[in-house]
């Protein structure tokens, strides 16, 4: 009688067999992944809302303390340079928004290092000047996690290569290494004073937050720094009016510095726009508009009329999928705006009093 060993005559798996799981497997990967980075990139939506919705209670609360919203930048408008470390009467520059609102951000260490390093940015202190640095590092290069898009494509840094992925075209080099960027800024109106002319246009400093102070007189004389507009000059109503709006700009968007870390909704490539009995008409939308593989040298905002490193390739703008940019408003809700928005549509929310009955879902 013969003893047979259990299992001694198990078959294993064939090469063909083998090929057909391992095909399966692929199959269900493929259909898989899309799902998987649709997960992922509503997850990196929803944190850069959370981020922008940040912002705007910082902003919200920095109102309740001074009576007024920070300017894009606060001092000297119409002279304002960027990427510049000798700043002086003649090329002066103004600090940020975010600059004014990091004790609201839990960055109350880092503003109060800047403060004392600029007498409570008094007159004749710069973002860029040598009085902010700090054990060796200048304070514009601090990253601040907050400030920055999970869907972003770039780095944390400025990006001073010519064409650096469609976003930067800074054609000179920043005062220090690795000066750190942010992804949100204000919405200061529709036109840029490079386009218009001057801070007179109706289409300039019509936005949240203007780039020209309040009460903005003579820079030589205005004490420092100075604030933008209180909530009682959102004739349009606040939460029909842009004040945070995503950007993935990577060549002049120091957090520090006002000059970079503003925007506008029509680009200076394009006609400025009018108001046609309530209709803004003519112009280039700036959502979205940035560089091209054909048309690479393009701008949002021409920069180089106040400072010679370069102009903003883009306005409004992001790195989500679907062609949507994620925008905060001056009540401090948001939502993410597609590209086919109507650009009438879309200029009527980024003034503050214009008048317009436009709302998102329009």
């Amino acid at each position: 009688m013969s003893v047979r060993t259990i299992g001694s005559h198990r078959r294993g798996f064939t090469l063909v067999e083998l090929l057909v799981v391992i095909a399966i497997i692929g199959t269900l990967v493929g259909l898989l992944l899309p799902a998987v980075q649709s997960a992922r990139e509503a997850a990196n939506r929803s944190s850069c809302g959370n981020k922008l919705k940040q912002l705007g209670l910082a902003m919200q609360n920095f109102h309740d303390s001074r009576k007024a919203l920070p300017a894009a930048m606060d001092r000297y408008p119409y002279s304002g340079t960027s990427f510049n470390n000798t700043e002086g009467a003649a090329t002066p520059a103004g600090f940020s928004f975010i600059t004014h609102i990091l004790p609201y951000m839990e960055e109350t260490n880092l503003y109060n290092t800047l403060s004392g390093a600029t007498n409570r940015f008094a007159r004749g202190s710069t973002p860029f000047g040598p009085s902010t640095a700090n054990n060796g590092k200048h304070l514009s290069q601090t990253v601040l996690s907050g400030l920055l898009c999970p869907s972003f494509g770039g780095q944390g840094f400025v990006q001073t290569a010519a064409g650096s992925n469609f976003k930067s075209i800074l054609t000179g080099t920043p005062p220090y290494a690795q000066i750190a960027i942010t992804n949100y800024k204000v919405m200061s109106g529709i036109g840029s004073q490079s386009a218009a002319g001057s801070f007179t246009a109706a289409t300039t400093d019509n936005g949240a937050c203007p780039l020209k102070p309040a009460k903005f007189a003579n820079e030589a004389t205005d004490p420092c720094p100075l604030f933008g507009q209180g909530f009682a000059a959102f004739g349009d109503g606040m939460s029909k009016t842009f004040m945070i709006v995503e950007s993935k700009e990577a060549g002049n968007s120091s957090w520090i510095d006002g000059m970079q870390s503003h925007l506008i909704s029509n680009s200076d490539d394009g006609a400025v726009p009018v108001n046609n009995n309530g209709t803004w008409v003519g112009g280039v939308l700036a959502l979205n508009y940035g560089p091209t593989v054909t048309a690479q040298g393009r701008v949002c905002m021409k920069l180089s009329s106040r400072g010679s490193l370069g102009s903003s390739a883009w306005g409004p703008s992001s790195d989500h999928s679907g062609g949507l940019t994620m925008h905060g408003y001056a009540d401090g809700h948001g939502s993410s705006i597609s590209n086919d928005i109507d650009p009438a549509v879309y200029h009527a929310l980024t003034t503050r009093a214009g008048g317009e009955t436009a709302s998102e879902g329009n």
